[in-house]
C-alpha cells in the first residue's frame, strides 16, 4: 500500500539576492522543523558589463543600471531553476548610513521623535530623503537610558532596487542593510564580541557584533578593484588582464619575477586595509570597553592572496574564513564548489534564513 502525506506540510523555501559590485548572488533555502537546507543558488558575473564600462565603479551614479542587474537575476533564475517570484534584498554598506546613539531615559513611545531630532547629527543628508528604521540593542553598561542602533537608506537607493526587481518581474519582500545578513549568517547565537569582515570588488565592510548586536559598521573604499588596478596600472596590463593575473588564471603565474612584484603590489594595498581595521578595533575597545576576540572573514576578495595572511600579522585575532553554510545542510557532492562559493555568498545566506 503506499502511502501519501496529503496534510504533510511542504518545506518553506525563502530566496536572498545579494547585488554586488561584480555579480549577482542568488540562494534559496527551505527551513524545516527548525532546520535550514539549501535548495538552490546561482551566481551570475557582472565581468562583461564592468568590461564594457572599463570597470568603472563608484559612487552612486556608477551603480550597475537597473536593467542589467535585471538581467542578471532573470538569466540566474532560470539557470537555476528558481520559481520564486519574491526575495529578500541586502543594501550595501556604502549605499547606507548606521550609528549607535545613546539615549537618555526617556519612554519607549519617545524615542521616535528623539531620533528624528538626534539622527539629523549623524546623517549627512536630510531626514527627507531617507528611509529611517532603528532598533533598540542591549546596552553594554549599566547607564540608564536606550543604545539604538539606527539605519538610514536614501530613498533613490529603495527606488532603484524596487525598479530592479519590477525589471526582474519579481517583488521584494524585505530590504535590509548587508551588515544583518551577514550577522544571521555567520554570528548566530555567539554572544562573543566578533568582528566581520566583507571584502568585495568595490570596498569592505567592517562590522563589530557584540554580544549578539550589530554595533558598528564601516565602509572602506578599497575593495578588490582597487588592487586590480594598481596592477594594471604599474605593470602596465590592461584592466581585464590585471583581474585575471590577480585571481591566479594568467599565464604570468609562472614568472617568478612577475608574480613577485604582483604580491608586493596587493600586499601595500593589503597594509592599508589592515592599518584602518586596526583603528576601527582600537576605537571601538576604547569607547565600549570591550575586547574583540575574533575575526571572521567573507565577500569575493576573501581567497585574495595574501589577504587572510596579512589580517592574522596585523591583528592580534583569531582570524578565519568564514562559513555561511556552517548552519545550512546540503548533499556532500557540493562540498568543494560550497567550499570555494561559501564567502562570497554569505550576504545571500543571510537573506535567505531571515524567515
Amino acid at each position: 500500500m503506499a502511502w501519501f502525506n496529503f496534510f504533510r506540510k511542504k518545506p518553506k523555501s525563502f530566496l536572498g539576492i545579494d547585488i554586488g559590485a561584480s555579480a549577482v548572488k542568488v540562494v534559496e533555502i527551505e527551513k524545516k522543523d527548525k532546520r535550514h537546507k539549501l535548495k538552490n543558488y546561482a551566481v551570475y558575473s557582472l565581468k562583461e558589463y564592468l568590461k564594457r564600462t572599463n570597470y568603472r565603479v563608484g559612487g552612486e551614479s556608477a551603480r550597475v543600471p537597473s536593467m542589467e542587474i535585471a538581467k542578471a537575476i532573470k538569466a540566474s533564475m532560470k539557470e537555476a531553476e528558481i520559481e520564486a517570484k519574491e526575495a529578500h534584498l541586502s543594501v550595501p554598506v556604502y549605499s547606507s548610513f548606521s550609528t549607535l546613539m545613546d539615549l537618555p531615559k526617556m519612554s519607549k513611545e519617545e524615542i521616535p521623535s528623539a531620533l528624528q531630532f538626534e539622527a539629523r547629527k549623524y546623517i549627512p543628508v536630510p531626514i527627507s530623503e531617507v528611509v529611517l528604521d532603528w532598533s533598540i540593542v542591549s546596552p553594554l553598561s549599566q547607564k540608564p537610558g536606550y543604545q539604538v542602533l539606527v539605519i538610514a537608506v536614501p530613498k533613490k537607493t529603495i527606488e532603484y532596487y524596487n525598479q530592479t526587481m519590477k525589471l526582474a518581474e519579481m517583488t521584494s519582500k524585505s530590504i535590509e542593510e548587508e551588515t544583518f545578513s551577514l550577522s544571521r549568517a555567520l554570528v548566530g547565537n555567539d554572544k562573543s564580541t566578533i568582528m566581520l569582515i566583507d571584502a568585495g570588488a568595490r570596498s569592505i565592510n567592517v562590522s563589530i557584533v557584540d554580544d549578539g548586536y550589530i554595533r558598528i559598521t564601516h565602509n572602506l573604499e578599497l575593495g578588490g578593484l582597487k588592487v586590480t588596478k594598481a596592477i594594471a596600472q604599474q605593470m602596465d596590463y590592461d584592466v581585464e588582464k590585471a583581474e585575471e593575473i590577480k585571481k591566479g588564471v594568467s599565464g604570468v603565474k609562472s614568472n617568478n619575477e612577475h608574480l613577485t612584484q604582483i604580491k608586493g603590489i596587493s600586499r601595500s594595498i593589503l597594509k592599508v586595509i589592515v592599518v584602518e581595521i586596526e583603528k576601527i578595533i582600537d576605537s571601538y575597545q576604547k569607547k565600549r570597553n570591550r575586547k574583540v576576540g575574533k575575526c571572521i572573514v567573507v565577500g569575493s576578495g576573501a581567497h585574495l592572496v595574501g589577504f587572510i595572511d596579512c589580517l592574522k600579522e596585523g591583528l592580534s585575532l583569531d582570524v578565519s574564513l568564514g562559513d555561511p553554510f556552517a548552519r545550512v545542510d546540503y548533499p556532500s557532492i557540493l562540498k568543494p564548489a560550497i567550499k570555494e562559493l561559501g564567502p562570497s555568498l554569505a550576504v545571500a545566506v543571510g537573506l535567505a534564513m531571515r524567515d
